[in-house]
């Protein structure tokens, strides 16, 4: 993986630690645990080592995962960073999208799966990462986000969107304009 692509993975990181707080705030499903920002954090720190190959920060991915929002993240990042340059990017979001539908016994959408979903069209609709195609790109994740409050009644009876999948909003967020 190039330095830029390791660089922005940290960005996301950062800026879901960052907004941590608030993604346990709006934690209501699949239970109103309030865990989903710490969750997220402990499972994606591994994307923080840069002296470790790509196996070994998948495997610590894949051990470091907690609750739904983590394992979900982390299946779906042991094939997103794989990707060596951004023009690899498309295929291996898919990669890990794949992964990341298999990782839960009853995988949804309206979920962070939705927005890997998206990210995979919204990827692969574009030639290039600059200016241009990475607010497009945001945009479609932000409807994605905003979209499964209509998918999950319990998000909609709550008033707020899934937890897991803004938390992966804000960590593309971080890392394509880290890019």
């Amino acid at each position: 993986m190039s330095a830029p692509l390791r660089e922005a993975l940290i960005a996301g990181v950062e800026k879901v630690s960052a907004w941590a707080d608030l993604l346990d705030r709006v934690n209501v499903f699949p239970v109103a645990d309030g865990d989903t920002g710490r969750n997220l954090v402990i499972s994606l720190s591994p994307l923080r080592l840069h002296e470790k190959d790509n196996d070994r920060i998948i495997q610590d991915l894949l051990f470091s995962a907690r609750g739904n929002s983590g394992n979900i993240a982390a299946h779906f990042l042991s094939g997103f960073i794989r990707a060596a340059s951004t023009g690899e990017l498309g295929i291996r979001a898919a990669e890990g999208r794949d992964r990341a539908w298999k990782a839960v016994g009853n995988p949804l959408r309206g979920t962070m799966l939705s927005v890997f979903d998206e990210l995979v069209e919204a990827l692969n609709g574009e030639n290039v990462l600059d200016a241009v195609s990475v607010p497009r790109i945001m945009k479609r994740l932000e409807n994605s986000v905003k979209s499964t409050t209509e998918l999950i009644p319990k998000l909609k009876s709550a008033g707020v969107v899934d937890s897991g999948a803004l938390g992966m909003f804000i960590f593309f967020d971080g890392f394509f304009h880290a890019l």
